[in-house]
């Protein structure tokens, strides 16, 4: 046997845990209580459940089983219970004997009265228990109409709440209708009618046979001559009307004139019928033609619309349900107004002679609803029980009395002489069925009945059941915990039967009673029909409830509950929203996640709840579904200025907090445990979020739908004392920013996040008394009694120290200011958690107690962490899944944030800001600046705060401090701090550089060059848009390091030396790679891969200098990797030459040439040291040859080669060695001999220049010259070539010279 305990799926334990945890809670609880209230205002429409397409195409149901479902046992799905018969008043009874002409009998469900009438006599009587017989006998004629209608506004006394129309066949009476002030012990007043009538009009020959008035006072009656009439009454006449005049709506004024126009025959009105929400009235005469009349927008005008004979009714009818009879749609005996709280789309139910529901609409589906009428189509054929195929129950005949209301159809049928039977059909027991579906039953009625209404009480308080966002009143099931069962009046012969419709509520009571407890079939199959959600929020209702007269019943109740409901279901089915069957609520799909809780949301997203679970969600939801997404507060204007009123009376107000509190102490006693009262205990309690999931998850989410109940209790009494206190007076005292916040507040928002709106709420109420200790600590119990979560003794304390610290502020002894500062900071720190550090500090620093703003932060910080989590947190490089961890750290950083907002106030104090010249606003003396701390007391309180800090042993609040002077940029004062915690805060890494910019000049100021010059090297080597040419900075800052370094003479110190020196050779050539590429406009983006890192050689040389053609930066490169390959170099000289020359190609041949030679000269400044990247042969003889094609003076190259250092005895033997070489490049260029001519220049500048040579090699160099010359002189001899001759006498000049050059 299962335990009736929540133990199964409810374990409480630990406490409420840090504020976070609770807010989580209360966040996931709301979220869970939103998709509830979604859910509730999901169900179909009476349109939808017609399955009416949106073309308006009509159609029928009736005819299957699913319309009218039954059960196994037919107790389960009954909806009506016979509660009593009354009689007539036995005063009445011998009236009868003097009855002459006529007899009527009706109701006025309004005012709770039955009426009677013999012949020219009224009666009025309370139909209930037969008591308060009225009469008036002040007509002479008999009675053929009785109508009460309420008066217009302005017309009569405020006494007058009801006027009384009767008509005779010569006039037309209204009387007034009042009511006692006092009442009676049941709460009922007295009626009375005056005896004087208040109009009397003549019918002018019309025999008024209905009457019916709207809302707003107007009278409509329908006559026998078939004319619509209007009684029109004003207080006073005007100059074309009378006080009280009779209109003819039916007819137009041509027809009184010219009355042969109209010869149609009278077809008598029975009926008359207002749609108040619509402002619609329809008219039925006696041979079943409907009439519809628009009475505009504003309910003022009267335009008949439409007129629908009979036949065309029936012959709709039989179109869509083709295989009905004839015989069913033969006469009309109802119309029923369908109000907009209803459908918005559904105007009109008219019900025949069987019991067949016609369904109408004024005006076309497809537009919008703001449209008047102007149609009456039909869109569904409803046939009453007894038309499906296996039907067990006949089929109603000779109804002559219907109603339909909100879902309920009453069907009065005369089928014996002796009794009435009743037939009853409603829908409130299947408000989810995608079709509509109905219970049905019948009752057996002494005697034909006369008159019929629903007489439903009415909810005390229409806010408490809001219309949903479509604009229609959500089911009987949604509001039957505070909904009164719907109540049905029949009036006969014998008396008046008062029937009562059972909501789901009592169709389970009744159950359990008759069963004797929960494990009977008709219980258990009440769950099934219901499904076990349903079912289970139903029976809440019952097990909260504290006026039950049989508790057994109540503990038959949460019997059921554990029974049917506590399991999860097998398997996750998902159905549509509107199928009962298909409410498996999976948290999962509520709206508004939680910032940041994305990954908690999906630890729900599995998880199956049981239905119990999901009833008290469902169940609470349905509690505050009137305040949960209202506003707290409404905004009104009193004496032209906007104050703030609440949204709900104190009463309306206690009625909620009352059901919140039954359904909290219900969760309370049934929590589990070894008893089942035990309490429960919430100091063990410990909240997480990551409970939201696997096995806990229903677990946790009860736990949250405690703190959910707890908070809005408490709330709910809060807001019901500040209405009792004058709400808007306390607002009225709030800080703007609180008042527009509240403003702008839902009940959901006040209740999840409003904590701190709450307690200025309290704040201002206790305000509102200051002064007054009597009634202040009376208010201050009673919130300590009613909402102890939100005004605590802490807050208590916190009041105490802001009134000490407002007195220290005012005080001028300095000495008693400085102590009623500390005492204030040592209140606030006995309550850290609860202080509002900002605002507190905020004061301090207002009086100049920077001292106490930095004790305080501090030691708030260190409360909200006792464990030490946030540093475990920082210094693992804050994980992702360490949610405690975060949550510490956010609520330390919270605390320090604020020392670090003080700080920037001092350390702008004394600058006034500059602005642009203005004209003086007035004559006279400039306005002075605004007062401001003097700067070198602002100086001072920030060193002293940050002295206070550095002091302290907190190293987080250390690390706010560094990362506030590295975000101001004051390097130097962080640099000038001597604490343990620097190097640390300096060397961190987060996912994000380390401050090695300011490491190294830590390590530089401490004099350990090594790391200095290692952090440099790391500066230089991290990867980021540093340009190259301040990483070339940072190693010769790296190189600056090691040299100063003690232990140069360590092989590690050579090493990294040579290693130091390597790299910074690399960088140049990278720098100069980034030069030339500047230089060739390379894009954004090339330059951003060459500055994002030191790169190799080989990616300098493949990805930038191969592919731009970067010349010079390849020799460069080879040079610095040491890569000597002759062919590679002498390629990377010939181009380069042929670019430079190709750069200045438009400039003259002279320009041009000395270009190259500057190039020469530079690059061999460079590498002329080392031959293999200086291959001076080569150079030249390219060079020559681009003489050659230029055309240009032959001594250029040997000028920029002598520019290069090189001796002209070495030229000599290059040109010779070029010459004696037999290159053919000299004949296709088409001067064999121009390597001569240079020649001869080189010699002739040898002899000109003989101070330069050395007297031991003159004699050898001169042979060598003699002999060379020789040679040319024999080769010139023999080429007929031009330029022969003028080479040869240039030849013999300089071997006359030679001779002479001893």
């Amino acid at each position: 046997m299962q335990q009736n305990t929540l133990s199964t799926t409810l374990s409480f334990g630990g406490g409420e845990g840090g504020g976070d945890g609770v807010l989580q809670d209360l966040e996931i609880a709301g979220r869970l209580v939103d998709k509830h209230l979604n859910y509730d205002s999901s169900f179909p429409s009476l349109l939808d459940m017609l399955r009416v397409s949106p073309q308006g195409s009509a159609t029928v149901s009736g005819l299957s089983e699913s319309d009218y479902p039954n059960s196994g046992d037919p107790r389960s799905i009954r909806h009506l219970s016979f509660t009593r018969k009354v009689p007539l008043p036995s005063e009445l009874m011998h009236h009868f004997q003097h009855m002459q002409c006529n007899c009527m009998m009706g109701l006025f469900p309004e005012i709770n009265r039955a009426w009677l009438t013999i012949d020219s006599d009224i009666y009025v009587w309370v139909y209930e228990d037969g008591r308060d017989l009225a009469y008036f006998d002040g007509l002479h004629e008999t009675i053929l109409s009785v109508g009460l209608v309420k008066p217009k506004a302005g017309v009569f006394k405020k006494y007058i709440e009801y006027l009384l129309c009767l008509t005779t066949t010569s006039e037309i009476v209204l009387l007034g209708v009042s009511f006692s002030q006092t009442a009676d012990e049941e709460g009922n007043s007295g009626m009375h009618l005056l005896p004087e009538p208040l109009f009397s009009v003549p019918t002018d020959g019309s025999y008024i046979l209905t009457i019916r008035g709207t809302n707003d006072g107007r009278i409509f009656m329908g006559a026998k001559d078939g004319c619509l009439y209007e009684l029109v009454y004003q207080a006073e006449d005007g100059w074309f009307s009378r006080k009280c005049q009779k209109v003819n709506h039916s007819r137009s004024t041509i027809s009184y004139l010219l009355p042969f126009l109209a010869f149609s025959e009278d077809d008598p009105i029975n009926q008359v019928e207002v749609d108040d929400s619509r402002h619609i009235l329809y008219t039925l005469s006696e041979k079943g033609t409907i009439t519809v009349y628009d009475l505009d927008a504003d309910g003022k005008n009267t335009c008949r619309v439409v007129a629908v004979p009979h036949n065309n009714i029936m012959n709709a009818a039989l179109q869509v349900a083709k295989t009905v009879d004839k015989s069913n749609f033969k006469s009309v005996v109802s119309l029923c107004p369908i109000s907009t709280s209803e459908s918005p789309h559904i105007h009109l139910v008219v019900v025949t002679g069987t019991g067949v529901r016609l369904y109408y609409t004024t005006m076309p589906l497809v537009g919008g609803l703001t449209q008047r009428p102007s149609q009456l189509t039909l869109l569904h054929v409803r046939l009453p029980p007894g038309f499906a195929a296996n039907a067990t129950v006949y089929r109603p005949t000779k109804v002559h009395k219907a109603l339909y209301s909100h879902g309920t159809g009453v069907l009065c049928s005369n089928e014996s002489n002796e009794a009435d039977t009743v037939w009853t059909m409603s829908s409130d027991q299947y408000p989810y069925h995608p079709t509509l579906a109905e219970s049905q039953s019948t009752h057996a009625v002494d005697g034909f009945v006369w008159a019929l209404a629903d007489v439903t009480p009415q909810l005390w308080c229409s806010a408490l059941n809001p219309t949903t966002p479509q604009g229609t009143k959500p089911p009987l099931l949604v509001t039957q915990h505070q909904q009164s069962p719907r109540q049905l009046v029949l009036l006969s012969a014998t008396g008046a039967h008062v029937l009562t419709f059972l909501r789901p509520v009592d169709q389970l009571r009744q159950m359990l009673e008759e069963s004797g407890g929960a494990e009977s079939n008709m219980v258990k199959e009440f769950f099934s029909a219901m499904t076990p959600t349903q079912a289970c929020a139903t029976a809440l209702i019952i097990a909260t409830d504290p006026h039950r007269p049989n508790a057994q019943v109540a503990e038959w109740a949460t019997r059921a509950l554990f029974l049917y409901g506590a399991n999860p279901p097998p398997a996750p089915v998902t159905f549509p929203p509107q199928t009962p069957a298909g409410y498996n609520f999976h948290p999962t799909q509520v709206s508004t996640p939680m910032p940041g809780q994305a990954t908690n949301t999906a630890l729900v997203q599995d998880a199956q709840f049981s239905p119990l679970h999901n009833a008290l969600y469902l169940y609470l939801a349905r509690i505050l579904r009137p305040v949960w997404a209202s506003s707290v507060a409404k905004e009104t204007l009193v004496d032209g200025k906007p104050v703030l009123m609440s949204s709900m009376t104190a009463e309306e107000l206690g009625f909620l907090a009352e059901r919140v509190d039954l359904l909290a102490k219900f969760l309370l006693t049934n929590q589990g445990g070894t008893t089942p009262l035990q309490p429960l205990n919430a100091s063990n309690t410990s909240l997480n979020i990551t409970r939201y999931g696997g096995d806990g998850s229903e677990r946790a989410s009860l736990l949250a739908l405690r703190s959910l109940l707890s908070q809005a209790l408490e709330v709910l009494k809060l807001m019901t004392v500040l209405s009792t206190h004058n709400f808007t007076t306390i607002t009225g005292s709030l800080q703007k920013e609180i008042r527009e916040q509240l403003r702008t507040m839902t009940f959901r928002d006040l209740v999840l996040t409003g904590r701190e709106v709450c307690r200025s709420l309290i704040m201002a109420l206790l305000d509102r008394y200051h002064g007054d200790n009597a009634s202040a600590d009376a208010i201050s119990e009673r919130l300590r009694d009613i909402c102890p979560g939100l005004y605590r003794i802490e807050d208590a304390k916190l009041a105490k120290a802001n009134e000490i610290i407002l007195a220290a502020k005012a005080n001028t002894n300095k000495a008693e200011k400085e102590k009623g500062f500390k005492e204030a900071v040592a209140l606030c720190k006995q309550i850290g958690h609860h202080v509002n550090v900002n605002g507190i500090s905020s004061q301090l620093a207002s009086g100049g107690a920077y001292e106490g703003v930095v004790d305080l932060c501090l030691s708030v910080a260190a409360q909200r962490d006792p464990a030490g989590l946030a540093l475990h947190y920082y210094k693992n490089n804050e994980p992702a899944d360490d949610h405690q961890g975060y949550m510490a750290f956010t609520s330390r950083m919270e605390c320090y944030r604020v020392i670090m907002d003080q700080l920037n106030q001092l350390v702008g104090a004394g600058v006034v800001p500059q602005t642009s010249p203005t004209v003086p606003s007035r004559p006279g003396p400039p306005t002075p600046p605004p007062s401001t701390l003097p700067s070198t007391d602002a100086t001072q309180y920030a060193n002293q705060m940050m002295n206070l800090i550095v002091g302290s042993n907190d190293e987080l609040s250390h690390v706010t401090l560094y990362q506030w002077l590295v975000d101001t940029n004051r390097t130097d004062r962080l640099l000038a701090i001597t604490s343990p915690y620097l190097e640390t805060f300096l060397t961190r890494s987060n996912g994000q550089s380390p401050l090695h910019h300011l490491l190294w000049r830590y390590y530089e100021r401490n004099r350990d060059y090594f790391k200095a010059a290692k952090t440099l090297l790391l500066l230089a080597e991290q990867i980021g848009d540093t340009p190259v040419n301040v990483r070339v900075e940072y190693l010769s800052r790296a190189l600056m390091c090691l040299s100063s370094c003690e232990m140069n003479t360590a092989s590690s110190y050579s090493d990294f030396m040579l290693h130091m020196e390597e790299k910074k050779e690399v960088a140049r050539v990278q720098l100069m790679v980034l030069d030339a590429l500047q230089g060739e406009g390379a894009s954004a983006d090339v330059i951003a891969q060459v500055n994002s890192s030191l790169l190799t050689l080989t990616t300098l040389y493949e990805k930038f200098a191969e592919p731009w053609a970067l010349w010079e930066c390849k020799l460069a490169i080879v040079h610095c990797a040491g890569h000597s390959e002759p062919q590679l170099v002498q390629s990377i000289w010939t181009n380069l030459i042929d670019r430079e020359l190709e750069r200045s190609r438009v400039e003259p041949v002279e320009t041009r040439v000395d270009s190259l030679s500057s190039k020469i000269k530079a690059l061999a400044r460079l590498y002329s040291a080392n031959p293999n990247y200086f291959p001076l042969e080569h150079i030249i003889k390219e060079c020559e040859v681009r003489s050659v094609r230029l055309r240009t003076n032959t001594s250029w190259v040997v000028t920029a080669l002598q520019g290069c250092g090189i001796q002209v005895s070495r030229l000599i033997n290059i040109y010779h060695k070029l010459y004696r070489s037999g290159d053919s490049v000299w004949e296709v260029e088409r001067s064999p001999y121009h390597l001569l001519g240079v020649l001869a220049h080189l010699i002739t500048m040898l002899v000109d220049n003989e101070a330069a040579v050395q007297p031991p090699q003159k004699r050898a160099l001169r042979e060598q010259c003699l002999d060379y010359v020789a040679e040319y002189l024999t080769d010139l001899g023999a080429s007929a070539d031009a330029s022969a001759g003028v080479i040869s006498a240039h030849l013999k000049t300089c071997q006359a010279k030679l001779e002479r050059f001893v």
